[in-house]
């Protein structure tokens, strides 16, 4: 293996991670927070302002900023990131972009000032004001698992971290970067460069309410609670299936087998393969390995 994992963690990446989470429409179902968080955030902005953000993620849209966050020097809060994000020149932009080799528009200049005139809008009225465990809890998940990192289970370290995610990289790729990420649980979301993979995968970094079970038990219970996604596992058991495959199998709608397949993912149930833009699944059995012993310590906790 040519290439190597490492865990990141700043604040300006969960600042990014929940804006996203919150203009992203299409996920709000799929997430823990939910539609309930939207609206109770979606209070805090004008409805110009609102209008506003979409506009500028929807210009953006393909305009990651990973690689700028890994790029940016000192501890990142969102402050310093915009700082020095703010005060590169047209020609380090795009040799940054070029380093990674990301694809980008001639008024790369622009895309940066709104994207940093919304991050701004986002900071002032509402991420700078969530819980502080929440950062806290994202900062020890990252260094937690960055100590598992012994140089030859590299792999082994992203598929548990991802619940199940494996990469069949290009023979270019040197670096997988993966961050710890809040807002948009369970999702799992990947940026893919010629050398570079960043993904930021699903963290609680709150604990549960006293008496309340812990978000792994609850998702794991959930997926298997469902009479279609047993089918789903049982088409998995034994076999590689492509989406499309799944689809047929089922014989159900592709926006109706993706939210079954976010669940069975979130659970750690199955395994996504990945190689460029192929991707398939499998099932992962040793997901239900601890269901026993988890529910017991719950029961009697």
């Amino acid at each position: 293996m040519d290439y190597k994992v490492t865990v990141d963690f700043a604040p300006i990446y969960e600042c990014i991670t929940s804006l996203n989470a919150f203009i992203g429409k299409q996920n709000h179902t799929a997430m823990d927070a939910g539609t309930s968080w939207v609206r109770q955030v979606q209070t805090q902005f004008a409805p110009v302002m609102l209008q506003r953000m979409k506009e500028v993620l929807k210009l953006t849209d393909n305009f990651s900023l990973s690689p700028y966050i890994w790029s940016c020097p000192g501890e990142r809060t969102v402050e310093e990131f915009l700082h020095w994000f703010e005060g590169l020149s047209p020609g380090e932009l795009y040799d940054i972009a070029g380093r990674f080799g990301q694809n980008v528009p001639a008024n790369l200049a622009g895309l940066r000032d709104v994207a940093a005139e919304v991050i701004r809008v986002w900071n002032d009225s509402y991420f700078s004001s969530i819980d502080p465990a929440i950062i806290e809890g994202l900062r020890q998940e990252a260094s937690a698992r960055a100590a598992m990192l012994d140089g030859t289970n590299d792999m082994a370290v992203y598929e548990a971290a991802t619940e199940g995610m494996r990469l069949y990289p290009p023979k270019t790729l040197k670096q997988v970067v993966i961050t710890p990420q809040y807002h948009a649980r369970p999702l799992v979301i990947s940026s893919q460069y010629d050398e570079f993979v960043f993904t930021s995968y699903s963290c609680d970094a709150l604990p549960a309410e006293e008496g309340r079970p812990a978000a792994a038990l609850l998702r794991l219970t959930r997926a298997l609670s469902d009479e279609t996604r047993l089918f789903i596992l049982r088409q998995l058991t034994g076999s590689q299936m492509s989406f499309t495959e799944i689809v047929k199998a089922v014989q159900l709608s592709k926006s109706t087998i993706h939210y079954h397949l976010i669940a069975l993912r979130a659970a750690g149930l199955v395994i996504v393969h990945t190689s460029g833009k192929s991707v398939s699944y499998s099932l992962r059995l040793e997901a239900l390995d601890d269901l026993p012993g988890h529910i017991e310590d719950y029961l009697k906790g």
